[in-house]
């Protein structure tokens, strides 16, 4: 019997219906206690710091591995006294060393960021970054939004290839990028060129019947700098069949500087993805050519010119094209029960357009001026077969939106910094919204920063949610879900700058959550209504010790706590999935990862990283009604390693994915991928 679309849609919808399932806290209570943990660290370091000094302030910022993405954190390049965000850099170059070849793989790393897949390798993958829901992050791939139209996103086909590196900035950022920043932003850089050129070349194989395959090559002069790259990623599956997945992507990026005040900067992604599953809707494996097909092309251009020395003008051109595909057509000509054919074609499309001016005030202050207007569009057909007849169905819809913001920072003093903004949106499907984000961070000596911000943010509905039809009904009157958070934090040094830790404490409260009512109060009412609450409150602790060029270790722990405190409205009455107090669905309270990488002087070196991932509620929806469940805790331990040959720039690579062969799902009746080893060759020059 074949599943149709249905499986795959479902487990989609499934992952992301799971995500809108929120649990109750009163969050300031939570709130004082991961204060006290966070000031723990901040009196240490104020404890151990030595006086005031520019020099010794100038080596904590070099020094910083703990380090503020500041292109993404606050869209301009600016040096301040002590960073004002939660944020993280993650290095391609060390990434693709690891053997590393996806994005969800490296966000795993985050302190703070749990990555949700739903079994074998290419299944709806997604990301929740502080207890927030998986569509309250905006991903960027070099300026470029890839999320759906409400904030939903399907990371598996998400590539490492050719990227420069990924930036994480956690908490609000809907000041700087509108719907969707509501719990942080995610941007891809691909390669341009700038750190260097040369010709890289490699290839591995192993465990499924893996095959991977990539290459780049960069180059250029100081006045036009480029870097091209395309990969193949491959693997028969886990399952016993009808589990293939393939995913392609062929990347380019070009940095043009025609003269001293001129910076251009395009870069061009685009990626398919094919992945087989032989699940239905209830996660049984039954079907023998059901397939998900997804095609995205992604163009920005960004350019900048400094009109005087203290005036600079900068304007970014965007597109995202994506186009998914369902085939699953009937297993035989037996196949005739049920519904037993599905397809479906898809076309989602967003341009925008950013216009901004930046102006330097003062001895080291920026103030940020600007203005954005976008399009999203998204259209759909489907045709489902079935005992009962066949049908057919179309779907489109389209929305504008227009925003404008100002944002200022800088330094107050040579200690303390700030970074204060406010936007307002306006949507043609539900009107205005305005956010605004403050921040102050203290340099408390030359080893120790404290900072602290507050912010609101927001997410648009789907047009889904707003649109649908058919067996779900939308609801045009729906308002954006909003939120609001306070963060402390504090990172410090100690032993010359070889240990560094930082600790981060926050409460957030997200309101008007858009929730699906399965029973609606009378015939012909929609199915989606604002009527939940909830908190999300925790901390993060990191650690890095490198006491030497060759030696580095790391440790991250996560406390996430969270609680929806209001079903109320229609869900009420309705049937809703979750009860006030009930926990947050497959996201775990207790998340701990340790590394350890030893280099060796012939350009060799081995790196062991493990995870444990604390225990998470969940539904199985093997049952109906879904019954609650909690997943257990697991730990899951990695290791890769490179190996130089007797030819300059060949070297031997291996990694070896879950070594240990733990046994987990990250969704409920969906196991995950065991022990996987992988060996291949890798060139440079």
């Amino acid at each position: 019997m074949a599943s149709g679309g249905h499986g795959q849609h479902d487990a989609s919808s499934r992952a992301n219906t799971a995500g809108s399932l929120l649990r109750e806290q009163e969050p300031f209570v939570f709130f004082r206690r991961s204060i006290a943990l966070a000031a723990v660290v901040v009196g240490k370091a104020a404890a151990q710091a030595a006086p005031h000094s520019s020099a010794a302030a100038d080596t904590l910022r070099a020094r910083d591995t703990l380090a503020t993405a500041v292109i993404t954190a606050t869209r301009v390049e600016v040096s301040t006294a002590a960073p004002t965000a939660s944020t993280t850099v993650l290095l391609g170059t060390a990434l693709r060393a690891q053997g590393l070849t996806r994005v969800t793989d490296a966000l795993k790393l985050v302190p703070g960021a749990t990555v949700v897949g739903g079994g074998p390798v290419g299944s709806v993958t997604s990301l929740f970054i502080r207890g927030g829901n998986s569509n309250y992050v905006r991903v960027l791939v070099d300026g470029v939004p890839v999320n759906d139209a409400g904030g939903s996103l399907d990371l598996s086909n998400l590539s490492l290839e050719n990227v420069d590196r990924i930036e994480v900035a956690r908490g609000p950022a809907s000041v700087l990028y509108g719907s969707g920043a509501v719990t942080g932003v995610v941007q891809i850089f691909t390669a341009d060129g700038t750190g260097g050129q040369g010709l890289r070349v490699a290839a591995s194989g192993g465990s499924y019947g893996t095959l991977r395959a990539s290459g780049s090559l960069a180059g250029g002069s100081s006045a036009v700098r480029y870097s091209i790259g395309g990969a193949r990623d491959q693997t028969a599956g886990i399952l016993p069949f009808n589990n293939e997945y393939r995913n392609d992507v062929l990347s380019g990026g070009v940095r043009l500087a025609p003269d001293s005040a001129t910076d251009i900067r395009a870069a061009v992604r685009w990626s398919s993805g094919n992945y087989h599953y032989p699940y239905d809707a209830f996660g049984a494996i039954t079907d023998h050519n059901s397939e998900q097909l997804d095609h995205r092309l992604t163009a920005s251009l960004d350019a900048g010119r400094q009109i005087t020395e203290r005036v600079e003008l900068r304007a970014t051109i965007t597109s995202n094209q994506y186009l998914p595909r369902t085939n699953d057509a009937p297993d035989g000509p037996a196949d005739t029960l049920g519904y037993y054919g599905y397809f479906s074609r898809g076309e989602q499309l967003h341009r925008s357009l950013d216009a901004r001016v930046n102006v330097g005030v003062g001895s080291g202050s920026i103030i940020t001026v600007g203005g954005e207007v976008s399009r999203d569009k998204e259209e759909s057909t489907v045709r489902s077969l079935s005992q009962f007849g066949n049908s057919t169905d179309a779907f489109g819809a389209a929305r504008s939106i227009a925003g404008v913001y100002a944002q200022a920072i800088g330094d107050i003093t040579n200690r303390v910094s700030y970074v204060a903004g406010v936007r307002r949106d306006e949507n043609s499907a539900f009107g205005v919204f305005t956010t605004a984000r403050a921040a102050l961070a203290w340099l408390a000596g030359p080893a120790a920063r404290v900072r602290v911000s507050a912010g609101n943010a927001f997410r648009a509905p789907s047009f889904y949610e707003n649109f649908s039809t058919g067996y779900v009904t939308g609801n045009p009157a729906l308002h954006p879900e909003e939120s609001r958070s306070v963060e402390l934090g504090s990172d410090v040094t100690f032993a010359g700058g070889t240990l560094q830790i930082a600790g981060t404490a926050y409460a957030q409260r997200f309101h008007d959550i858009i929730e699906y009512v399965g029973t609606v109060p009378k015939p012909g009412a929609p199915n989606y209504y604002n009527v939940a609450a909830a908190d999300a409150n925790g901390v993060e602790l990191e650690a890095r010790w490198q006491p030497s060029g060759a030696l580095a270790a790391t440790l991250a722990y996560s406390l996430t706590d969270t609680k929806k405190v209001a079903a109320g409205g229609a869900s009420s009455t309705s049937g809703a999935s979750y009860a006030n107090g009930e926990p947050l669905l497959r996201r775990p309270r207790h998340t701990l990862s340790a590394s350890l990488a030893r280099s060796f002087g012939n350009g060799g070196g081995v790196r062991v990283q493990a995870l444990r991932i604390g225990e998470r509620a969940d539904l199985d929806y093997a049952r109906y009604p879904a019954a609650a469940v909690t997943l257990p805790a697991y730990v899951k331990v990695d290791v890769s390693g490179t190996i130089p040959t007797a030819v300059r720039g060949l070297s031997l690579t291996f990694r070896a994915d879950n070594l240990f062969d733990a046994r987990y799902d990250d969704v409920a009746g969906y196991r995950a991928p065991g022990a996987t080893f992988l060996g291949g060759l890798s060139y440079r020059r």
